[in-house]
């Protein structure tokens, strides 16, 4: 864990303390020892999916992508997601969607992955309950990458992990209960 000292002025300022110029030293200290990930991997659903649900038409036509990357490119998203900010705060590249990595030598590798899977969530509903990878799935998609040598174990402890589920759990009990949840109070 980081620590953070904050020095204060004592009353007698004529001795050379500097306040200021102290906490600044410090800033800089903390800085070089934060963490610097390598690489980002993402999982989780539609919130995070950078173009792995390839059979969901719609993310695949305009007007999704059309501020960012420009083009339709399986995002659920008309611009940027989560997942670009992230990277981009840590100074990485947005980590590829899995699909379109096809082998260990693969450039892409270099940024991570990127497993989340649009219309999914941590259990098998939604999308997931028709065969695509929930939560579980995708974890195995990274055990996988790991078995097969795409990525390594120096990968994951110098790396960044960003997991996004929100609704579609929720959506799909609601549904699975005929479109009423009873509540006793």
């Amino acid at each position: 864990m980081n620590e953070w000292t904050i020095y204060f002025a004592g009353q007698n300022t004529r001795g050379g303390v500097n306040a200021s110029a102290r906490l600044q030293q410090q800033r800089q200290m903390d800085k070089k020892q934060a963490f610097q990930a390598k690489k980002l991997f993402v999982f989780g659903d539609s919130y995070a999916d950078t173009g792995n649900n390839k059979d969901k038409a719609g993310c695949w036509k305009q007007p999704y992508g059309i501020t960012y990357p420009g083009h339709p490119s399986g995002r659920f998203s008309d611009g940027r997601l989560l997942t670009d900010f992230l990277a981009k705060f840590y100074g990485l590249e947005a980590p590829t969607a899995y699909r379109f990595i096809k082998d260990k030598d693969d450039p892409h590798l270099q940024y991570g992955v990127n497993f989340a899977y649009g219309g999914t969530g941590v259990f098998a509903t939604g999308d997931a309950g028709e065969g695509y990878p929930d939560l579980a799935g995708q974890i195995d998609l990274l055990k996988k990458y790991l078995n097969d040598s795409f990525i390594n174990k120096s990968d994951l402890e110098t790396s960044l992990s960003f997991l996004s589920v929100n609704g579609n759990d929720y959506i799909s009990y609601f549904y699975d209960q005929n479109g009423t949840i009873e509540v006793n109070l």
